[in-house]
């Protein structure tokens, strides 16, 4: 989803529906395998969901005479510092059960490193 830089008003808007927000740090060596699956999965999901809405139980809104469609879990990724050692991913979402089901989900590959599954 591109948000307009230009106007405040329009980033408010297409996000006024999200009203779940994380972000997610994984720094270190140990995470690197953890860190690139993650990326690939976001990338994934979202390559997915802005090119086929309809089946990413997207979010829909009508407003005048224009449909514009939203997904209803939006997630990015950026690596930070030296070597790339660390992952920030962020992740907004219309229902918090959604962002649950994400970190389970990505976050899951730390059960053996941590001994329990990190996110129940």
């Amino acid at each position: 989803m591109l948000l307009e830089k230009d106007s405040f008003g329009r980033v408010k808007e297409h996000m006024l529906d999200y009203q779940v927000i994380a972000m997610i740090v994984l720094l270190g060596p140990k995470m690197q395998f953890i860190q690139n699956l993650v990326q690939d999965n976001v990338k994934r999901i979202m390559t997915e969901q802005l090119q086929n809405p309809s089946a990413a139980l997207s979010h829909q809104k009508s407003k005048a005479d224009f449909f514009m469609t939203k997904p209803s879990l939006v997630a990015s990724c950026s690596v930070f510092g030296p070597k790339k050692i660390g992952l920030i991913v962020r992740v907004a979402s219309v229902t918090t059960e959604s962002v649950y089901k994400f970190l389970r989900h990505q976050l899951a590959p730390l059960e053996p490193m941590i001994g329990v599954p990190p996110y129940r």
